[in-house]
C-alpha cells in the first residue's frame, strides 16, 4: 500500500489523452537502507534509462535480498515503460509468486491493470475486492467505457466507502462528458447529495472549466449563505480563470472575509485594472491594504508607484512602497530611490529601506547610505545589509568598519 494512494490520484489524471503515470521515486517513503546497486538502478529508472534499470533491477532481485520483492516491481515498471509489457506482466507475476505477503502486490495488480489497459483489456472493477483497486479500476473503464463506468461510480458513491475514497470517485466521475454524471456533480455541488462531498464536487467543477457546471456555481454562490462554500466557488473560479466573477464578488460581496479572499484572487489573476478600480472606489483602510497586496502579487508598479507618491494616508503609503519591494524590476528600484530622495518624512524612508531589502539590492542600498545624514537611517541601512546574502554589501560593511 505503500504507494497505491499516489498512484490512485495520478491515476485519476489518465484519462486525460497522452497523459500516463509515471513514478515519483523522490516523493517514496524511505525504505530503509538500499545496496548501492538498488540506487544505481533507481538513478536509472528517474533518469527514464530503461535497459539500465531492468538489468540492474533484475540482479537485485537475483540476490534475493530485503530489496528483492521492490526491484521486481521497478524491473516490471521499466519493462513497461521500454514498451516490453509481456516480459512487465511476467515479471510482476513473478512478484506475486515469489513474494505472496510483499507490500507492493498493491502497486502490482495496479501497474497490471495500466497495462492491461493499454493493450485495450478493459479492467472490471467487480473482479477487485480490494476498495482502492476497484477505484482505479473505475478510473481505467471511465477512459474506455464511460457508459459503463458511471452508474458503477454512483454506486460506489452510494456504498460505505472512505471520505477520502468517494472524493476519488467523485474527481473520477467529474472527467465524464456524460449527462447523468454532470447532473451528479451538480447535485453533490448544491449539497444535494453527499454533503460531506459538496466541497471537493465544487472544486472538480473548476478543474473541468465546462460551462454550465461554472453557471451552476454561480447560481450556488447566489442561492448560499454560507461563507465556507462561498470561499470553495472561488477557488474553482480561480482554477478556472472566471476573472469577471472573481471581480464582481470583490466588488459586492458584504462578508468582508469573503470579499477580501476574492481581492487576494484578482492579484493571483494578474487583473490589475480591476484592482485599481476597487482601490479607486473603496472606503475601507483594511480592504484598501489587500488590495494593494492584490497590485503588488500582480506586478502592477506603475499603480503602487502613483499611490506610493500620492496617497494621503500615511499607511497606505507605506504598504504601497513595501509592495514595490516584491518587484525588482528597474522600474520599481528607481521608484524607490526617488521615493526617498523626495520624501524627508522618516516612515516613508524606512519603508523604502525595507523595500529595497526585500529586492535583495544591496547596490542601490549602499547608495542610500552614503547620502543619508540621520543616523538612525544610516544605522537601519546597515542592519539590512549585514542580514543579506551579498558579497557587494559584505565588502562595503568590511571597508566601512575597518575605516
Amino acid at each position: 500500500m505503500r504507494t497505491t494512494i499516489l498512484y490512485l490520484w495520478l491515476g485519476a489524471l489518465s484519462i486525460v489523452p497522452g497523459l500516463k503515470l509515471v513514478p515519483w521515486p523522490a516523493l517514496m517513503a524511505d525504505e530503509g537502507q538500499k545496496d548501492e546497486l538498488y540506487r544505481e538502478a533507481r538513478t536509472d529508472l528517474d533518469a527514464g534509462r530503461w535497459a539500465a534499470a531492468v538489468d540492474k533491477f533484475s540482479r537485485v532481485a537475483e540476490k534475493k535480498g530485503a530489496d528483492a520483492d521492490a526491484a521486481l516491481y521497478w524491473k516490471g515498471y521499466s519493462q513497461r515503460k521500454a514498451g516490453k509489457t509481456a516480459e512487465a506482466l511476467a515479471t510482476l507475476r513473478q512478484l506475486a509468486g515469489a513474494y505472496p505477503k510483499s507490500g507492493w502486490l498493491d502497486d502490482a495488480k495496479a501497474l497490471e491493470l495500466e497495462i492491461r489497459g493499454d493493450a485495450g483489456q478493459r479492467p472490471d472493477p467487480a473482479a477487485e475486492e480490494d476498495e482502492e483497486l476497484k477505484l482505479y479500476a473505475l478510473n481505467g473503464l471511465m477512459s474506455s467505457d464511460s457508459k459503463r463506468a458511471v452508474p458503477m461510480l454512483l454506486k460506489f458513491l452510494e456504498g460505505r466507502h472512505s471520505p477520502r475514497l468517494k472524493e476519488q470517485a467523485l474527481f473520477v466521475l467529474s472527467q465524464s462528458d456524460g449527462p447523468e454524471a454532470r447532473k451528479t456533480l451538480v447535485d453533490v455541488a448544491r449539497g444535494a447529495r453527499y454533503p460531506e462531498l459538496q466541497r471537493k464536487a465544487i472544486e472538480s467543477i473548476g478543474v473541468s472549466d465546462d460551462a454550465e457546471g461554472i453557471q451552476a456555481l454561480a447560481d450556488i454562490y447566489a442561492s448560499t449563505t454560507k461563507p465556507a462554500i462561498k470561499m470553495a466557488i472561488l477557488d474553482a473560479y480561480l482554477t478556472s480563470d472566471q476573472r469577471a466573477r472573481v471581480f464582481a464578488i470583490a466588488r459586492e460581496e458584504k462578508d468582508p472575509e469573503v470579499r477580501r479572499k476574492a481581492i487576494g484572487q484578482l492579484g493571483s489573476m494578474d487583473a490589475q485594472q480591476e484592482l485599481r478600480q476597487l482601490y479607486r472606489s473603496e472606503s475601507s483602510p483594511a480592504l484598501k491594504i489587500t488590495i494593494l497586496d492584490g497590485l503588488a502579487v500582480a506586478d502592477d508598479v506603475e499603480a503602487l508607484i502613483e499611490i506610493a507618491r500620492d496617497e494621503k494616508d500615511p499607511d497606505l503609503r507605506r504598504k504601497a512602497i513595501s509592495g514595490l519591494g516584491i518587484n525588482d524590476s528597474p522600474q520599481a528600484t528607481a521608484a524607490l530611490k526617488s521615493l526617498y530622495t523626495a520624501n524627508a518624512d522618516s516612515g516613508v524612508r524606512f519603508a523604502v529601506i525595507e523595500g529595497l531589502f526585500v529586492q535583495d539590492n544591496a547596490k542601490a542600498l549602499i547608495e542610500l547610505f552614503r547620502a543619508e545624514k540621520d543616523p538612525r537611517l544610516r544605522k537601519e541601512i546597515v542592519q539590512r545589509l549585514g542580514l543579506m546574502d551579498s558579497d557587494e554589501a559584505m565588502e562595503f560593511l568590511a571597508k566601512l568598519f575597518g575605516d
